[in-house]
């Protein structure tokens, strides 16, 4: 499978033979297989496969860590380290400086193990077996062991559960959270918003979520500094924009109505989605060229990118300034 970057690239963490600062268009940054898993921080990105971490920065060349027995279950980043999650449950956190693993001290129970992390520059988030909920190394007031997604945004996080349940917790003030409020929840609270509708897919971007329900629509909230929520409506000719959303709102993209959404991932400050036909489409911030090549710095309501319909596309995914898909060659 092929790994395709565009977006902020001044460490050349897309992996791109020009080594040019911004990539206006997708770029091929490596390839992987099932299984593995890629993400892109700030300054650089990482794919690991199997036992092996290769790390993309500082215009060098690749770097790779291999963690010789310990298989690899996921890998999320903040900006100066990753957390590798292994099968066993064991948590590891690898430094940028010196680029070595190190066990993280024990924080969980004997008779339990981590099973899900997330994080952000500021979050590092784990869920364990048995429900429980850590911001890493204290416990958050939680228990679910239904949970099935774990996204963090800059200073929040969103959980889904079997039963298509959002929860919501952390800083409020730019109604990330989804309750209505502007107020920061200590601990998980219900998307009374989203009650009644099972919700399939979440994400969280810098500060604003989004969620797909089994339906296929789109719902977006939270802060829209620049157009991220897609929300934007005209009026006598006139664009109009709000700049916080503090409960999830459907979104149009395009007035097609017909066409679910089957993915969406969020940046700092934009939001790409892709459509049942492969068609991918983002809103929001545009400075490096994460949505489209044209010099515009926003996008206030969900742009066509580029027509994927020929390509099987595994996942979309976005870095802080970035926008990236996985597909099957």
């Amino acid at each position: 499978m092929r790994i395709l970057c565009k977006g902020f690239n001044l460490y050349n963490q897309l992996n791109c033979p020009a080594k040019c600062p911004t990539v206006g268009e997708f770029q091929l940054t490596g390839n992987c297989s099932p299984g593995d898993h890629f993400s892109i921080a700030h300054t650089y990105s990482v794919l690991a496969s199997d036992t092996v971490l290769k790390l993309h920065c500082n215009l060098a060349k690749t770097q790779q860590l291999d963690l010789c027995n310990t298989k690899i279950s996921r890998v999320t980043v903040g900006d100066d380290k990753l957390l590798v999650l292994a099968e066993d449950g064991q948590l590891l956190k690898v430094s940028l400086k010196d680029w070595s693993p190190a066990p993280l001290p024990k924080f969980i129970g004997n008779q339990d193990r981590v099973k899900c992390i997330s994080s952000t520059s500021k979050l590092f988030m784990a869920y364990s077996e048995n429900g429980l909920l850590y911001t890493i190394p204290e416990q958050v007031d939680f228990v679910n062991r239904n949970i099935v997604d774990m996204q963090c945004g800059r200073e929040h996080c969103l959980l889904l559960d079997t039963d298509g349940n959002v929860y919501s917790f952390g800083a409020g003030s730019r109604g990330q959270l989804g309750t209505g409020q502007l107020d920061d929840q200590s601990s998980p609270v219900l998307l009374q918003a989203l009650a009644g509708i099972k919700i399939a897919k979440i994400a969280a971007g810098g500060w604003h979520s989004a969620a797909i329900s089994e339906e296929g629509d789109l719902y977006t909230w939270g802060w829209n500094s620049n157009g991220q929520l897609g929300l934007a409506s005209f009026e006598a000719g006139k664009e109009k924009t709000v700049s916080v959303m503090a409960t999830p709102h459907v979104v149009d993209i395009d007035n097609s109505s017909s066409l679910n959404v089957t993915q969406v991932a969020c940046g700092t400050k934009h939001t790409i989605a892709l459509l049942e036909n492969n068609h991918l489409y983002g809103c929001g911030f545009n400075k490096y060229k994460q949505i489209k090549s044209e010099d515009r710095e926003d996008y206030n309501e969900f742009t066509f990118i580029r027509d994927f319909s020929q390509e099987n596309v595994d996942r979309i995914l976005c870095g802080p300034w970035n926008s990236a898909l996985i597909v099957d060659s």
